[in-house]
């Protein structure tokens, strides 16, 4: 593992490893490629190596391991198996339909906010979150900010990507989160020549 400071926060990221993966062009905007998770999670061996790579990181007493909807909740599935602890699903409003408890916060990564089902017994539990990849890290602090409001113990998140230079980990670093990316990439595909 190696340490980034920033000013005077500090983030604790994995030891990057490479993941085979697609990238979308220009998602979410203009100059930035997206990693494609469907290209990773279709193989097991890359799955394995995300699992193997987030599990000495993940703190000990987490008790509950929080995917984000929609690339999140695969990895954190597997995660939380691996771990031997519990799942639940951070979703996009919209995706749930009834009996939500929600947070409503507006952007391009989110939509209309966060959703959790309702009766989740999270207050009091620690609970990491997971997603496929950090950008500004909007999602993942509207994600921390819903389960620390419903009582949990949130301060680690864990990805499978982080694009570099787009100040996600610094963001999760000043709400007092460590940050940890299996695959740190370039905001854009380099190009093949």
């Amino acid at each position: 593992m190696s340490t980034v400071e920033f000013a005077s926060d500090t983030v604790t990221v994995a030891k990057p490893i490479g993941l085979s993966h697609r990238r979308w062009k220009g998602h979410p905007r203009p100059g930035i490629d997206f990693p494609d998770i469907n290209t990773v999670c279709e193989d097991a061996v890359q799955v394995n190596r995300i699992v193997a790579n987030l599990l000495p990181v993940l703190r000990e007493d987490t008790q509950i391991i929080a995917g984000i909807d929609l690339g999140g909740a695969a990895l954190a599935g597997a995660l939380a198996a691996s771990h031997g602890a519990g799942f639940v699903h951070v979703r996009k409003v919209g995706s749930l339909r009834t009996d939500i408890i929600r947070s409503v916060v507006a952007n391009h990564e989110i939509g209309h906010g966060l959703a959790l089902s309702k009766n989740v017994p999270i207050a009091g539990r620690r609970v990491a979150i997971v997603d496929d990849c950090l950008l500004s890290g909007a999602t993942a602090l509207a994600s921390i900010q819903l389960l620390r409001e419903l009582g949990a113990l949130c301060d680690q998140a864990l990805f499978a990507f982080e694009i570099e230079g787009l100040g996600g980990a610094r963001l999760l670093a000043q709400a007092g989160v460590e940050v940890h990316a299996v695959a740190i990439v370039p905001p854009q595909e380099p190009a093949s020549g």
